[in-house]
């Protein structure tokens, strides 16, 4: 009988803890929103999709590297306590990076009791260095979730 009460008891605790792990994946997916930026290629007027061999981000202020692989998009997680981000962008080890800072209004977005709030921006400024970066194209300024292009830079002719 003490064996039969242990595996109820074994068998409650894993299934509470699948529950658990399936509301976890769903707020993580519902919470984040990063802003998410393409690079562009402006060749006589027509405008491409660049890809570049090795990307580099550095979160400035907060010490951490971001991504570092071959890719024509990537992923910043803005700062959900601070009016700014500012980030560092290399698109080759050899060359110079530029730097990008985001200004922003915040707003907390109530997701459930179970997930709690997240947080959703409205990009008002972009800032940035012209090492490489030619200049940069909103999108769309509302960056509420990650799935959607917020951001063009376009790039220097090469």
């Amino acid at each position: 009988m003490k064996n039969i009460y242990k595996l109820l008891i074994a068998g409650a605790f894993l299934l509470g803890m699948a529950a658990c792990e399936n509301e976890t994946k769903v707020c993580d997916q519902t919470l984040r929103a990063d802003l998410h930026i393409g690079f562009r290629h402006d060749s006589a007027g027509i405008v491409r999709d660049t890809i570049f061999r090795a990307v580099t981000t550095l979160a400035l202020n907060r010490d951490t590297l971001l991504k570092n692989n071959s890719t024509n998009n990537i992923y910043f997680p803005l700062s959900p306590v601070a009016d700014s981000s500012q980030f560092m962008l290399k698109i080759d080890s050899l060359l110079q990076g530029d730097t990008l800072t985001f200004r922003y209004k915040r707003t907390p977005v109530f997701i459930s009791a179970g997930c709690g709030f997240g947080t959703t921006y409205t990009i008002d400024t972009v800032l940035f260095t012209t090492h490489l970066i030619d200049s940069v194209k909103f999108i769309n300024k509302s960056v509420t979730n990650s799935n959607d292009t917020h951001l063009y830079i376009f790039y220097f002719n090469e």
